[in-house]
Formats: C-alpha cells, sequence, structure tokens
C-alpha cells in the first residue's frame, strides 16, 4: 500500500474514533461532532480518489486523461 494511502486510512480511522468519543459524552458538542464528520468525509473521498487511480494505474489504463482532445483533421 502506498506511504499517502495508508496515511489517509490511519487518519480517518483516528477521526472516526474521535467522533465515537464526542458523542459517548454525557453532553456532546454537535458543533466537533459536524466538523470532524466534514473531515472524516474529506479523507474517504481522498482515499476513495487515490484507490480509483492506484485501480486504473495498476490495470494499464490512464489515471488521468486529457479534458479535451484537439479533432484529428487529417482527413481534411
Amino acid at each position: 500500500m502506498k506511504p499517502l494511502l495508508k496515511a489517509l486510512k490511519a487518519r480517518h480511522a483516528i477521526v472516526a474514533a474521535k467522533i465515537d468519543e464526542e458523542q459517548r459524552q454525557p453532553t456532546p458538542d454537535g458543533v466537533r461532532v459536524g466538523a470532524l464528520k466534514k473531515i472524516k468525509m474529506s479523507l474517504k473521498e481522498q482515499i476513495a480518489m487515490l484507490e480509483r487511480a492506484e485501480t486504473a494505474f495498476a490495470s494499464g489504463a490512464n489515471a488521468i486523461r486529457e479534458p479535451f482532445r484537439k479533432p484529428n483533421l487529417a482527413g481534411r
């Protein structure tokens, strides 16, 4: 596993644990829980993006494609 992906997964687990810890408090701080959930979602998106890129790279496909390609005008 790539070091960045490993680090993101570790951070995701830490944030998830902090969310659980805060929610177990007698009076959980809703603002803090919301902020932690946003961080967790961002980490999840980054992990998914890296895993998709890694899968695409491993299968031989281009992970990043050109958004606009010039048309082939050779036949004109």
